[in-house]
């Protein structure tokens, strides 16, 4: 049986990309985050519960990632590790002075993608050496690293940053089959979004209702993507199907940005 590690899989689109890649055969995940009942709340919800695994881990601390996949838990050595969705991520506003949030936001969203890279590398290599052609990463980047908006400059630098990330290890790690690319979805429906989408109102003096109206107004399809379809795209990219996606950021924003 082969092992997706999935961070960030307690919720949005962690969790459907667990929900979605759980009915293959010869599959099991790791679900990884901060909050262990959410997860296995999650992992209550997959197909053939008992081949999955849910643990909490930090991401932001290295230790914690490669104890995680050393553990007897994880027994990598009988499941290799084929693919890794590095999800796990915050969001919000920052702003210098007393209580910034600038640290905890670049810990967790890219010293986080990086620690999870790179403690996942050496068991990549196993599988290579143990006959598995192929295995990928995917990181969740996002659309503000295209464009930004106020009030945000933490969480669109540290989206930024993976695209680079990503640009790097692919550079490193392609000729070894290790493939490595970042999705940059825009709204998402996930209760991070709906907290954001709130904050916006408070702040306007608007319903939530008539701020997700306008949020969605400016979008050419009008809509925000709904977490199944962010995980059909990590499905594609986990699946062999091609080999020639790598060190590159996939947009999915209902052409909030069109490069």
């Amino acid at each position: 049986m082969h092992t997706i590690l999935i961070t960030g899989a307690g919720s949005g689109i962690g969790k459907a990309t667990a929900i979605r890649l759980s009915p293959k055969k010869n599959t099991r995940i790791i679900l990884a985050g901060r909050r262990l009942e959410k997860l296995e709340e999650v992992k209550s919800e997959l197909v053939n519960p008992s081949n999955h695994i849910a643990i909490s881990v930090d991401v932001s601390k290295k230790d914690s990632l490669t104890d995680l996949l050393a553990s007897d838990k994880a027994n990598l050595a009988e499941h290799p590790l084929v693919a890794v969705f590095a999800n796990a991520g915050v969001g919000g506003p920052n702003f210098f002075g007393p209580g910034d949030r600038w640290k905890e936001i670049i810990d967790i969203n890219l010293t986080g993608a990086y620690n999870t890279c790179m403690a996942s590398h050496p068991w990549l290599v196993k599988a290579g050496e143990a006959g598995i052609e192929c295995r990928h990463i995917a990181i969740t980047s996002s659309c503000l690293a295209r464009f930004g908006v106020p009030g945000l400059p933490a969480y669109i630098s540290s989206k930024t940053a993976i695209m680079g990330l990503v640009r790097g290890l692919a550079v490193e790690w392609s000729q070894s089959g290790i493939y490595v690319n970042a999705i940059a979805p825009g709204w998402v429906d996930t209760e991070m979004a709906k907290e954001s989408i709130q904050s916006q109102a408070d702040i306007l003096d608007m319903s939530y209702e008539d701020m997700l109206k306008e949020v969605c107004s400016v979008l050419p399809t009008g809509r925000m993507s709904k977490p199944n379809e962010i995980a059909a795209l990590v499905e594609f990219l986990f699946s062999n199907a091609q080999r020639s996606i790598v060190g590159t950021t996939i947009d999915i924003n209902n052409g909030s940005w069109m490069g």
